[in-house]
């Protein structure tokens, strides 16, 4: 019928915990873009002003389908565990991504996403590239990096397909593959993923993120295009994890080695059950995947040059805080390299051209007026808190 409004495919989950303007700037950019996705908001740090603004989003952001709810506050992982699992249990669209409030979605990558999964039901997820990007506003970054303009953009992420027909062998192919929780997924997958997630309760959210990728390989295949990006990742703002600041410290008090038995249980079970190959094997395996990323992690994060850089922090931590914030001149040659790189891996002119026009709302959303427009309302009591609550 003529004028009838076509059901979305795909159902944004954004997990919140404050910084409140960040999610106001999404939802600005995504209401511009036109967003033809449903976003179900799960809250686990209630502001009663925020809340209300968004229960009421239709008249802020008409070109949204906003499913706002609230969770008890996210103080401990358990929370957020169930809070994910209830948030995913929720989604009635045939496909799920999650996403973070500090980032951008990439929706002509998502598209792809999308039609790739439609035409291939053997494959759980698809997903493009991530890029990264930073922001300058000026000397200390005022406002947390929610405005200023484009500072830094690069590829951030190397995929590949994980096609083995059997499980075990997509294990072996695919490893531990951090990127792929921002993949779009069968939500039947992907809420099986975190309703276990939230049975083993971890401790650890390194192990976390290993368990996601490891399920995810057991479910299906995974397409990875590189010829496209899914979502922009903005650098220095995260809440995630920084396990290397005293990761030693709570590896002696937390379920660590529980919790990796854990994993190695659910995951071998999980390829079992699917390929009929032999446990003790499949186990094996799922434990010299987590002993090798960790392995990678220690060295990495407590070799002899992190260790200088973490004394140099330490000893001059405004120097280092200002070297990492200064402004960078070379953005416009950034953004060509990153479109080139995209081409040579395959994407078409058109492709090409209707990501420019992404980057350039991307910008926009930066930009001092896109700021006074979606922080208006919040923006004397965000500055007089001053905390992440707000930035």
């Amino acid at each position: 019928m003529q004028g009838q409004k076509i059901a979305p495919r795909l159902t944004i989950v954004l997990p919140l915990k404050g910084r409140h303007l960040f999610t106001l700037r999404f939802l600005w950019h995504a209401n511009k873009a036109r967003l033809p996705y449903r976003l179900l908001i799960a809250d686990g740090q209630v502001d009663e002003a925020v809340a209300s603004y968004l229960e009421n989003s239709c008249d802020i952001f008409p070109n949204l389908d906003i499913e706002y709810v609230r969770y008890p506050n996210d103080s401990d992982y358990s929370r957020f565990f169930a809070k994910m699992s209830d948030a995913l249990s929720r989604v009635r669209t045939p496909y799920a991504m999650m996403a973070d409030n500090d980032d951008f979605l990439g929706i002509q990558g998502i598209e792809q996403a999308l039609d790739f999964l439609d035409a291939n039901a053997d494959y759980v997820c698809a997903c493009g590239r991530a890029a990264a990007f930073s922001v300058y506003a000026a000397l200390g970054n005022p406002d947390g990096g929610v405005r200023g303009r484009l500072n830094r953009l690069y590829i951030a992420s190397n995929p590949k397909d994980v096609a083995a027909p059997m499980a075990a062998e997509r294990l072996r192919q695919g490893g531990v593959y951090a990127l792929i929780y921002y993949a779009v997924y069968r939500t039947e997958a992907v809420a099986t993923i975190w309703r276990e997630t939230a049975e083993i309760d971890f401790s650890d959210l390194m192990l976390h993120e290993n368990f996601h990728a490891l399920r995810t390989l057991t479910l299906g295949k995974v397409r990875s295009n590189k010829a496209a990006i899914n979502h922009f990742a903005q650098i220095g703002t995260s809440l995630s994890v920084q396990p290397s600041r005293n990761w030693v410290g709570d590896l002696l008090r937390n379920r660590f080695t529980m919790d990796a038995h854990a994993v190695v249980d659910r995951v071998a079970a999980a390829a079992v059950t699917g390929d009929g190959a032999e446990a003790a094997t499949i186990a094996e395996d799922v434990r010299n995947i987590i002993e090798q990323y960790f392995r990678e992690f220690l060295s990495t994060n407590f070799g002899l040059v992190t260790a200088i850089k973490r004394y140099l922090r330490k000893k001059w931590p405004r120097l280092v805080t200002a070297l990492q914030n200064r402004p960078h001149f070379f953005v416009g040659r950034q953004r060509s390299a990153v479109l080139s790189q995209l081409a040579m891996d395959g994407a078409s002119e058109d492709y090409l051209a209707r990501s420019r026009g992404e980057l350039a709302d991307i910008e926009d959303a930066l930009s001092p007026a896109a700021f006074a427009s979606f922080a208006g309302p919040f923006l004397q009591v965000a500055r007089a808190d001053g905390s992440r609550n707000w930035f």
